[in-house]
């Protein structure tokens, strides 16, 4: 009978330590900070301007895809073609570093549209 507690007190202690809660790596805790600024950017109580919205586009994008891999779009394309300019201005920077610079913008939104 003993041997079967042993087991049981074994058991249940291993399933304990599976449920708490792990610790979150430097990227998961980053890429939860990125996720929750990308929610609350949506949130903003008035709409950024033109060129924020073009800054947040660019970094979201390289964050999510690094550099930009698409052709430029033609002349007359002119959504479509500042989306790729914001996107390209950001070319070689590192996705954390994107992430980082994107929640810091969101952050500097937030102070700027709620006051």
């Amino acid at each position: 009978m003993e041997n079967a507690e042993l087991k049981d007190q074994s058991k249940m202690a291993s399933e304990e330590a599976n449920e708490q809660p792990k610790e979150l790596s430097q990227d998961e805790l980053l890429k939860d900070q990125f996720e929750t600024a990308s929610e609350e950017v949506k949130e903003l109580p008035k709409k950024p301007t033109q060129d924020e919205q073009l800054k947040l586009y660019g970094l979201f994008k390289q964050a999510n895809s690094g550099d930009i891999d698409i052709d430029q779009p033609g002349m007359f394309e002119f959504e479509k073609k500042a989306k790729w300019g914001a996107w390209n201005k950001n070319k070689g920077m590192s996705q954390p570093d994107a992430m980082t610079e994107y929640i810091a913008l969101v952050k500097e939104l937030q102070t700027k549209y709620t006051e």
